[in-house]
């Protein structure tokens, strides 16, 4: 009867440390950390109607990511932007003669979301490609302080300058901004991967480019990035894991 007992206590035993360890490696979590080089581009007073092309310039990034569970991720980011405008880039514009520099250092947090894991085995390498599609929302601040030029001729300048600029003076401001893209991301060997991904951000603000009742005030401003990434898994991915 002792031996039944002991037994079944046993049996019971390895089955709950089977089923919490199947469920604890069903969905581990862990952190991974990247850099990001992107393309940036701003829509505003200075560029009312378009990205222009003229206005492109660069940014770097670097980012911490949770690995919440294969479908959910975290991403904290930290990012310095370049952002400039020049009305000589949109004819309507151009007679008004403004032209815009921000550097902006920005901190942000992401919620991404996994849309599909899709696995590739090429034929002539003995290892699985995953692909990764996600998309991403958050919220962050932008902390900056745009230079705003006239470069027209100076008889001209209080038809549109009826402001002083750029408004809101040259002192650091501070705005709130709200991310969001899309992205892809190629998870390459069990500790690195690579992807793509666009951003724009909405800011409540109209003085990213230090114009505002000298354009129109109604109109808020947009930047936004498109770029690579490159991310290092402190322990490996879930799905490439035995």
């Amino acid at each position: 009867m002792h031996t039944k007992v002991f037994l079944f206590a046993v049996l019971t035993s390895v089955i709950k440390v089977n089923a919490g360890t199947a469920q604890e490696n069903l969905i581990p979590r862990f952190w991974e950390g990247g850099i990001g080089l992107y393309a940036t581009n701003y829509s505003g007073d200075l560029a009312p109607d378009h990205i222009s092309v003229a206005n492109t310039r660069f940014s770097g990034s670097l980012y911490a990511r949770y690995h919440w569970n294969p479908n959910i991720h975290l991403r904290g980011n930290a990012q310095y932007l370049r952002l400039s405008g020049d009305d000589r880039h949109y004819p309507p514009n151009a007679r008004r003669s403004f032209r815009f520099t921000n550097n902006i250092l920005e901190f942000s947090s992401f919620l991404e979301i996994i849309l599909s894991n899709i696995a590739y085995a090429p034929p002539t390498r003995n290892r699985t490609y995953y692909l990764a599609p996600y998309v991403f929302a958050g919220a962050g601040v932008a902390l900056h302080a745009p230079k705003v030029i006239y470069y027209g001729p100076e008889s001209e300048r209080p038809l549109f300058e009826r402001e002083p600029i750029p408004e809101g003076g040259r002192a650091q401001q501070t705005n709130f901004v709200f991310p969001f893209g899309l992205g892809v991301r190629l998870i390459a060997s069990d500790f690195v991967a690579i992807g793509a991904e666009v951003c724009a951000r909405p800011a409540p603000s109209d003085l990213i480019d230090g114009v505002s009742l000298n354009g129109n005030p109604k109109r808020k401003d947009w930047y936004y990035t498109a770029g690579l990434t490159v991310s290092y898994f402190l322990n490996g991915p879930w799905y490439m894991r035995n």
